[in-house]
């Protein structure tokens, strides 16, 4: 897949996701891969003066095919750097074109979003090994290998889900909050307009939901059964794993939101198993209608005679 900037040919363009700290790393991967023929996008030589830093970084992020994600002592101790890279992983979680890729440099554990994704491990005086790993898997990518191909064998019905997988693991298990994504709170304007001191927080969930899930859960939130005189409708959004309340404080989330947002998660998950089941009874319906046309197709045909 190639594509065309400014009239000219690149294979795929990529966003370096650096501490300043690393600045010197980060320049020699983005020299190694403009040589492979990339468009590379790093704040240095992209940025202008008056240039609002969030709106550009945030609309490149958004247009890119890969974001390199340099992990780092520093890195990890900047919220501006995991800020970008919870913008990547919610834009490859929503099937949005973009693919994280980590370079982890210096022996440091990685953070939680990116803990079980492959990794290159960058040395700060050798990038060059660096820069032919992570142009061999835009490649793949870019132009995947052939699929593996299907079972010949159906799976035992006993053996449908995996022994010692999470209940969760199932997709018609009901969906759980599991916490607060930290990196991806947002930061509250304070300039003494209306609600300027409120932000987004994201609520973790246990897996991505379905669309339906999704449209279920916001309209229960909207309007729930019960709630305080504080709620706010038309906050909540669901993105990728994770319910965004756009528009409050982690203190109201704790003290107000919280049973709404129970209620609207147990009424969505209710709504989702109603429509399961309504789905698999047509299912079934379906098949005993094909089976009982069969059944007299094949009576009538023996009875034609034909001589």
């Amino acid at each position: 897949m190639n594509e065309r900037v400014a009239g000219t040919e690149y294979l795929a363009s990529c966003f370096i996701s650096y501490s300043h700290a690393d600045k010197p790393v980060a320049q020699s991967l983005a020299q190694g891969l403009r040589e492979r023929g990339y468009y590379v996008w790093i704040d240095e030589g992209e940025l202008r003066v008056g240039d609002s830093i969030i709106e550009a970084v945030g609309q490149a992020i958004d247009r890119v095919d890969f974001l390199v994600a340099l992990v780092s002592a520093a890195s990890l101790s900047s919220n501006w750097c995991q800020k970008e890279i919870s913008l990547g992983m919610t834009g490859e979680l929503n099937r949005r074109g973009i693919t994280v890729l980590p370079c982890r440099l210096g022996d440091i554990a990685m953070p939680p979003s990116l803990a079980d994704k492959f990794r290159v491990d960058i040395s700060s005086s050798a990038t060059a090994s660096a820069v032919d790993r992570l142009h061999q898997s835009m490649q793949l990518h870019l132009s995947p290998p052939d699929p593996m191909p299907p079972r010949k064998r159906a799976p035992e019905a006993s053996s449908s889900r995996i022994r010692g997988a999470h209940p969760d693991d199932a997709t018609d298990a009901p969906i759980r909050m599991t916490g607060v994504d930290l990196n991806g709170i947002t930061t509250p304007r304070n300039d003494g307009t209306r609600g300027s001191a409120l932000y987004a927080v994201p609520i973790l969930l246990s897996r991505v939901p379905s669309p339906s899930w999704a449209d279920s859960f916001v309209r229960h939130w909207d309007r729930p059964s019960s709630w305080s005189t504080m709620h706010r409708p038309g906050i909540a959004s669901v993105r990728g794993n994770t319910i965004v309340l756009d528009g409050t404080t982690m203190d109201e989330v704790e003290r107000v939101h919280m049973p709404t947002l129970k209620l609207a998660v147990d009424s969505a998950n209710a709504d989702f198993e109603n429509l399961r089941r309504r789905e698999a009874a047509q299912r079934e319906a379906d098949e005993r209608a094909k089976q009982i046309q069969a059944a007299s197709n094949a009576e009538i045909a023996n009875r034609l005679r034909f001589e």
